[in-house]
């Protein structure tokens, strides 16, 4: 089935939204991946009087992006395309969102742009992307003038400004490719050849799963080859490599600097495929792929120049799972993709400042867990007890506006220092 056939049964939201507005907000959460177009069309809907040519903006600030759209919706879909000044709207609405006057933008918009004008001036924005939104095929010209609203909207931002400026057309095909798609998770469907053999296998009952080793050279051709699509089964995709993506930075230099150690380095990548079969020359054969854990680690080996890095001896641990049943692939990505977040205080655990804070906190009979998840009782003190209060009490740690500082103030730095015990004295 279709997604023109799925889309045209969402009867409750045809009649509340209308059929044209109810197709841009079901395609848009289709593309977004949000489960509810109601809600989507609640938060972001701006279609109707005085919208400045933006039917619905959105701030993502999960994925740190803005996204708005122009949408058309042709009764006729024998029309060999939609019309290209739908697509020049979109400058309109950039100019609007960047630099229109706020106290001429009606409500819902004007708090709306208000909102992504300060997540833009706070730095919370890393992407803006231009959407247009019909029911027609793609065509060479709506593409051309997507790309120019895109470059205007470059220039208007400045120049080295960090945040990218993205366009796409979702038309008849997109839309169904990417229904289609959600239903495998899996958008990369072609065959790939891994040039690495499996060490060993593990199977559950609708699965079956491998452990290669395997070329960065390969990672890097997959990444440059199908850019986002490889990740079209993960929750993320590859966040890039930007003075915020810190991680990221390290582990495109670890790639660039010490390939050959980089196995041992990294925790590895999982794929997902629907089909694995393995070669007589000892090659294995995916029958589409999607990276659904590791796709920084992807990301950062893709972005290194391999004109200056020579990456021969650069290898990766990858995990490659097979399965072919919807539900259970659910699971397998849902996972993949929600383990503990390792925090800052987890890196410094077995730092020697952190061993005498426990000598310390032993001096006054208490017991001071330095690492998540250690704790032998109710009266154990973990570090994040400590640090958090502890900032929360005294701010900004490390500031230089001394006389800000209240009567009594002890900063953090002399807090470990050695002004713990005097600090715990009234707790005893």
């Amino acid at each position: 089935m279709g997604y023109k056939q799925v889309f045209l049964s969402s009867t409750a939201l045809i009649r509340s939204l209308g059929e044209a507005n109810a197709h841009m907000i079901w395609a848009t959460a289709l593309y977004l991946e949000e489960p509810d177009p109601q809600a989507l069309a609640s938060e972001g809907l701006t279609d109707g009087s005085g919208d400045h040519k933006i039917d619905f903006i959105y701030l993502d600030r999960d994925a740190k992006r803005v996204v708005f759209a122009q949408g058309y919706y042709a009764q006729n879909t024998a029309k060999n395309s939609a019309p290209a000044n739908k697509a020049c709207d979109l400058n309109t609405a950039a100019a609007w969102l960047l630099s229109g006057d706020i106290e001429l933008i009606p409500e819902p918009l004007g708090p709306i742009i208000a909102e992504c004008r300060a997540a833009l001036a706070d730095g919370d924005v890393e992407s803006i992307e231009l959407l247009y939104v019909h029911n027609l095929p793609e065509s060479v010209n709506v593409n051309r003038e997507l790309q120019t609203a895109a470059s205007h909207m470059r220039k208007a931002l400045g120049e080295g400004n960090p945040v990218r400026v993205l366009s796409r057309e979702l038309g008849s095909s997109t839309i169904d490719h990417l229904f289609a798609t959600q239903e495998s998770h899996i958008e990369v469907k072609v065959e790939v050849t891994c040039p690495s053999k499996a060490f060993f296998t593990e199977s559950g009952p609708k699965w079956e799963a491998s452990v290669l080793s395997v070329p960065g050279t390969w990672l890097h051709a997959l990444f440059n080859q199908h850019g986002d699509a490889l990740f079209s089964a993960n929750y993320r995709g590859f966040l890039g490599i930007t003075k915020r993506r810190r991680i990221n930075t390290g582990i495109r230099q670890s790639a660039e600097a010490k390939p050959s150690d980089f196995w041992v380095f990294n925790n590895g990548i999982t794929l997902l495929t629907l089909g694995k079969r393995e070669t007589k020359d000892g090659k294995t054969v995916l029958t589409g792929l999607s990276v659904i854990n590791g796709a920084q680690t992807t990301g950062s080996i893709g972005s290194v120049d391999i004109a200056r890095y020579d990456m021969k001896d650069l290898r990766v641990l990858c995990r490659i799972i097979k399965c072919t049943d919807p539900d259970t692939i659910s699971e397998i990505v849902k996972y993949n993709n929600t383990q503990n977040e390792i925090t800052t205080w987890d890196q410094y655990s077995n730092d020697a400042e952190q061993n005498r804070i426990f000598g310390e906190f032993a001096q006054l009979g208490l017991s001071y867990s330095r690492k998540r998840g250690f704790r032998s009782g109710p009266d154990v003190i973990g570090i994040e007890d400590v640090a958090q209060p502890l900032l929360a009490f005294h701010g900004k740690f490390g500031s230089e506006q001394e006389s800000v500082r209240p009567p009594g103030f002890i900063g953090f730095p002399e807090f470990w220092a050695g002004g713990l015990t005097r600090f715990l004295g009234p707790w005893k």
